[in-house]
C-alpha cells in the first residue's frame, strides 16, 4: 500500500479559497494582502504572455517548425530555408543559455523575418515548455541578442510513503502511484548505490519519497526533484537519500548525498567542470568555423576563460601540447586502457609522462585553437582507441562533500525534515 500527501495547496485550489475567506470575511486586512499578491501573480502572467505576442506581431512574415526524429536544431532549421550561416548565428547565440542536445521530437521553433526581407532571419524563439521561452533578436548592429522569457510557477511537495507487499517492487508502487518516469529512475539509481534489491527486499519493508514539483496554471507539470528517499526493510537495513544544491544549477555538485556527505552515485570518473553547460553535443554535426559536416568526436561544455580543468579520473598523460586544430590540449591514459582528451586550454599544469589523480588541476579552459569562443572540448577514447560519447559515462564532483558543502547540506537536510515533519502532522 501506498500514502500520498500533497503538502502545499496548489493555484487553482489557493484561488477557490481565497475567493471562500473573501465572501465571508472582505474587511480581513490580512485577505486584502493576498488579494494583492494574487492579483500581482495574474498581472505578471498577462504581461508575459502579452509580451510573446507583441514580439512576434514585430515581424512581417514568421514560420513555425517542429523537431522530427533524429534531429537537432540545425537541421530542423534547415527545413524553413535558412542559410547555413544564419543557422550557425543563431545557435551561438543561445547555445550557452539553452543545452541543446535536450531537444524533444515536436519541440517547436519559430523564426521571424522582415516584412521587406522574408529571406534573412531577424527573430527567433524556442518554447521549451509551457512556461519558458528561449528567443534571440537581432538589434541593430545586426548582432543576435538573447532573452529568457519566463512565466509564473507554483511549486508543491508530495510526499509518498508505503510498504512492499508479497510479488511488489519499489519501482512497481513508485509508477502506480503517477510519479514520473524519470523521478522513478532517480530514487531506484540513489537506493541502489546502498540495497541490492534483487536480494535484500522483502515484502514488508517501508520506503518514504519527498518531490517537489512545479506546475503551470495548476493543470500543466513542468518539473520535478527528488527532494528525499528513504528505505528499510530487515535484510536492507535503513538508508537515507538527500538532494543537495548550489545555487548555480548546473553545479556538478548537485546530486544524492547521505547525511555525512556520501555521494550516492557510482562512478569512478569525475567530472573535468565544476559546472557543466553543453553547448554542442557527440556526434555528426555543422563545424561552426568551416562549416562542413563531420563527426564530433566528444562534447563541448561552456567556460570562462581561467576556469580549472580537472582529470577525471588517476592515470598517465600521453599527451601534452599544442597544435594549430585543437589549441593547448591534454590526453591522459587511465587504468583500464581508455584515455580523456581536454583541448582548447588556455594553460596546461601537467607533462607528458605525469601520473595525476581523479580531479587534480591539469589546466585551465580557454580559446586556443580552431574555434568561435571559450569552451572546453572533452573527448573520451575506450580500450580500443574508438571515441565514444563521454555523455554514456556517468561521473560525479566528488565522493563526498566537505567543508561548506557540508555545512549547506547539513542545512537543506534540516528544510528536508520540516517539509517531512509537517507531513506527519498533516496524516495525524
Amino acid at each position: 500500500m501506498t500514502k500520498t500527501y500533497l503538502l502545499y495547496p496548489n493555484f487553482t485550489t489557493f484561488i477557490f479559497l481565497w475567493v471562500l475567506g473573501l465572501l465571508l470575511l472582505s474587511c480581513s486586512p490580512s485577505l486584502n494582502e493576498q488579494n494583492s499578491h494574487l492579483q500581482a501573480k495574474l498581472d505578471s502572467l498577462q504581461f508575459t504572455e502579452l509580451a510573446l505576442q507583441r514580439t512576434l506581431t514585430k515581424y512581417g512574415v514568421y514560420k513555425d517548425v517542429y523537431v522530427e526524429a533524429n534531429e537537432g536544431l540545425f537541421q530542423t532549421l534547415s527545413r524553413t530555408g535558412l542559410e547555413n550561416l544564419d543557422i550557425i548565428n543563431i545557435i551561438n547565440a543561445i547555445k550557452d543559455s539553452v543545452e541543446l542536445f535536450k531537444l524533444k521530437v515536436d519541440d517547436q521553433f519559430v523564426v521571424g523575418f522582415p516584412a521587406q526581407d522574408s529571406s534573412k532571419p531577424n527573430f527567433f524563439r524556442y518554447k521549451e515548455h509551457a512556461a519558458l521561452y528561449h528567443q534571440a533578436l537581432l538589434n541593430q548592429d545586426k548582432q543576435w541578442e538573447y532573452q529568457r522569457i519566463e512565466k509564473p510557477t507554483t511549486i508543491n511537495y508530495r510526499v509518498h510513503t508505503g510498504s512492499l507487499e508479497a510479488g511488489s517492487t519499489l519501482d512497481g508502487m513508485l509508477r502506480a502511484a503517477e510519479i514520473s518516469s524519470r523521478m522513478v529512475q532517480v530514487v531506484n539509481g540513489v537506493l541502489m548505490c546502498k540495497i541490492p534489491f534483487r536480494t535484500h527486499a522483502q515484502p514488508g519493508d517501508t520506503f518514504k519519497v519527498l518531490l517537489e514539483e512545479r506546475w503551470f496554471q495548476d493543470s500543466i507539470w513542468i518539473s520535478g526533484k527528488v527532494l528525499f528517499a528513504e528505505y528499510g526493510g530487515r535484510v536492507a537495513g535503513h538508508h537515507q537519500a538527500f538532494l543537495y544544491e548550489d545555487e548555480d544549477p548546473k553545479s556538478t555538485f548537485n546530486a544524492h548525498y547521505t547525511r555525512d556527505g556520501e555521494a550516492l552515485v557510482y562512478s569512478g570518473l569525475r567530472y573535468p567542470l565544476d559546472r557543466m553547460h553543453i553547448t554542442s553535443g557527440f556526434g555528426r554535426r555543422l563545424h561552426p568555423v568551416t562549416g562542413v559536416r563531420r563527426l564530433h568526436n566528444g562534447v563541448d561544455y561552456s567556460a570562462r576563460v581561467g576556469t580549472p580543468v580537472y582529470a577525471v579520473a588517476e592515470g598517465v598523460v600521453t599527451v601534452s601540447g599544442y597544435d594549430n586544430l585543437s589549441g593547448n590540449k591534454i590526453a591522459i591514459r587511465h587504468k583500464d586502457n581508455s584515455s580523456s582528451w581536454y583541448l582548447h586550454l588556455h594553460r596546461r599544469s601537467v607533462r607528458n609522462g605525469q601520473r595525476v589523480q581523479a580531479r587534480q588541476v591539469i589546466g585551465t579552459t580557454g580559446a586556443s585553437g580552431r574555434v568561435t569562443g571559450p569552451h572546453l572540448h572533452f573527448g573520451f577514447k575506450d580500450e580500443r582507441g574508438r571515441w565514444i560519447n563521454p555523455e554514456l559515462k556517468r561521473m560525479i564532483a566528488t565522493p563526498k562533500l566537505q567543508g561548506e558543502r557540508l555545512e549547506k547540506l547539513k542545512s537543506q537536510i534540516q528544510s528536508i525534515n520540516d517539509i517531512l515533519n509537517k507531513a506527519e502532522s498533516i496524516d495525524t
